[in-house]
Parts: C-alpha cells; structure tokens; sequence
C-alpha cells in the first residue's frame, strides 16, 4: 500500500502532505507534514480571526480571517502574515487565486469519474486557459458557474473537517501549501 502511494504522489507531482489534527474545538488543531507537528491553529478569543502558529523555531505566525474584503461568505477566507495588511492568499467562494492562477475547491479534474468525488475525496484544481488572473477579477455570475468546469488537479482532500483532515498539495502550491491546508480545515470544519 505505502508503495502504491508513493507511486500516486509522484505520477501526479504532489508533494506536500499535511494531517490537520483536531485538538478541541474546530478552531483548535495541529498540522503534522511527515509525522513532525510543522504548526497550531488556535482561534483566539473574543475575535473571529485563528492564528496559525508555525513550529519551525521562525516564530511565524499567519492570521486565518473569515472576512473576505471585509465580507463574510460561505466557504471564503483570507490569509495574512502576521504583520501585513494585504492577504497573502483569498478564498472567495471556493476559488483562489496565486502566482497568476486560479483554482477551485470542490472541482472535478479533467479525467475522473464522479465514483471518487462522491466517496469524500474533494480536489483542488488548477483551471488553465482561463481569462482571469486573480479572484477580484472574476464577477459573481462567472465564479458562481466555476464549480461546472474540471481543471488540472493539483491537491486531494479527504477526511474533511474531521478529526483527520488531510490535504495533499503539488509543488506549484508549496509557498502556500501550510496556510492552505489550515484553511481547508476550517472551511470544511466550520461550514
């Protein structure tokens, strides 16, 4: 089985695999890449905002925000450095944007049947040709018809927002790839 899966993760040049470990409440858990603990995700008190804290002795800390532009949607979040203002990473309706492309959650990659995605294993997909750099730029009629469209896949989800949230990730997403299973979590975690 270990060998078959090794096999997977490099015929689909996915790289980066996170355990997102519910510790208490759906704010609360821990990330492990490769069996180590890599980060904490806390919701702090009396504020909307959680905290990643990563663990690899930088300090860095990545704030989780419900709010999109200042607007609370359905499977949206941003996410900044601790100390920026701009996000470094915004979920708006289930799309994203990074380096000039844009993704989706809960899309279907080009070549796969309907039998997986219905099993609970969600994927991250990466949509090429499309017109639109960034998700400020996509209007609400076109990103609300998004979720029809397959892309090339770049992530796996499975064990959403359970006691086992895992999040496999391909190497174009790498820089992100932390903060992105974190929120995946709390998107699938908090509804």
């Amino acid at each position: 089985m270990k060998l078959a899966r090794t096999r997977l993760l490099q015929g689909k040049g996915l790289e980066s695999e996170y355990i997102v470990r519910r510790t208490g409440d759906p704010g609360e858990a821990e990330i492990l890449q490769s069996g180590q603990l890599v980060a904490h995700l806390d919701r702090m008190k009396n504020d909307s905002l959680e905290f990643l804290k990563v663990e690899d002795g930088s300090n860095r800390v990545f704030k989780l925000d419900p709010r999109v532009d200042g607007v609370i949607l359905p499977f949206s979040s941003a996410v900044y450095n601790d100390d920026e203002s701009k996000p470094i990473l915004k979920i708006r309706s289930g799309v994203f944007s990074y380096n000039g492309k844009v993704y989706l959650f809960k899309s279907l990659p080009e070549g796969k049947s309907m039998k997986g995605h219905l099993n609970g294993e969600k994927y991250i997909t990466r949509l090429d040709n499309f017109p639109y750099r960034d998700v400020d730029e996509i209007d609400r009629l076109t990103r609300e018809n998004l979720t029809r469209h397959r892309g090339v896949e770049v992530g796996k989800l499975s064990g959403l927002g359970r006691l086992e949230h895992r999040v496999i990730l391909s190497e174009e997403l790498s820089p992100v790839a932390l903060p992105l299973a974190a929120v995946s979590y709390l998107l699938y975690s908090t509804g």
